[in-house]
């Protein structure tokens, strides 16, 4: 297999906390993390003791021979006492609105520092020959990518209701050895590849300063990297991104600041734009969803070529 890394984290119970996120995600999570160890590449998983106490007898009970588990508190985060400040100092936004509630910025923001500490960890961010991607832990769902890819699913009976739960997370026509070289393909001879689509998924207000919208849309923070030394520049650049936001008592999603600069990169230098391979979609909806229009191009559409 082609040198590759990937960096994950998993957090559960943070939607009533100060953090914010997403409610009732602990299964999800466990067994989604669960079909992601078939890949069979290094896997640096970030998590704390109460999570890893937590999550780890279901990822035991699948294998954990590739994770390398990383204890990191959210609390400790080099971001976290501003984030708290500048959410309190507009609460109707940061902590009343539905999207924010959703979304814990420790944990977006912190998808930079944890690919630098993964690079560094492993000794070779500055390598043009070896591959770093981040990946959600939760990315192995049904909601995502439709029961085509799972082989599993629905083909037995189930004697409970949580033996068929289980299942649905099994997306192994995707999620296995082959993944990593399949995308490295599609990136090519580029350094970079992410999801990119072409309807904004977010309107929060930015105080960065205006760039011209090369690239209309979102990159999506679930699965991207390259090339080390391409991802340790996008990532450091990426932070001082969340800087500048905090100087000026601002915050947005990790895809709002992925975006932004791959937008300020192409306008200092259109050259560039050879330098990241985008697979573009319009909807996260694929055919298992009655609201799919199938004329629309899908997320799940990338591993077409996997089953």
């Amino acid at each position: 297999m082609t040198d590759v890394t990937f960096a994950t984290c998993v957090y559960d119970d943070l939607h009533a906390t100060e953090f914010a996120g997403r409610q009732n995600r602990g299964t999800h999570y466990a067994f989604s993390l669960a079909q992601i160890h078939k890949l069979g590449a290094p896997i640096y998983c970030f998590t704390d003791k109460a999570n890893m106490q937590r999550f780890f007898p279901a990822l035991y009970w699948h294998g954990i021979d590739n994770f390398k588990f990383v204890n990191y508190n959210l609390n400790e985060s080099p971001y976290h006492s501003r984030i708290q400040q500048v959410k309190s100092g507009n609460p109707e936004i940061y902590i009343d609105g539905l999207a924010w509630r959703q979304r814990c910025v420790e944990i977006m923001w912190a998808k930079f520092d944890w690919l630098i500490y993964v690079l560094e960890d492993y000794g070779s961010p500055h390598a043009k020959d070896k591959f770093t991607f981040w990946i959600d832990g939760g990315l192995s769902h049904e909601g995502i990518l439709p029961k085509k890819y799972n082989s599993i699913h629905g083909t037995k009976p189930y004697s409970t209701s949580a033996a068929e739960y289980h299942d649905r997370f099994f997306i192994d026509k995707i999620f296995n050895p082959e993944l990593p070289n399949y995308l490295l393909n599609f990136m090519g001879d580029s350094d970079l590849m992410a999801f990119f689509c072409n309807q904004p998924q977010h309107n929060d207000p930015s105080s960065l300063p205006p760039v011209s919208q090369h690239y209309i849309g979102t990159i999506a923070g679930g699965l991207f990297g390259g090339r080390n030394s391409a991802v340790y520049e996008l990532a450091k650049e990426c932070q001082k991104v969340c800087e500048q936001l905090l100087a000026t008592n601002c915050i947005l999603k990790e895809e709002d600041i992925l975006t932004y600069v791959i937008n300020r990169r192409y306008a200092e230098n259109p050259e560039r734009e050879h330098e990241i391979k985008l697979f573009t979609f319009k909807t996260w909806y694929h055919e298992d969803w009655n609201v799919y229009r199938p004329n629309d191009s899908s997320f799940s559409d990338f591993f077409k070529d996997m089953i």
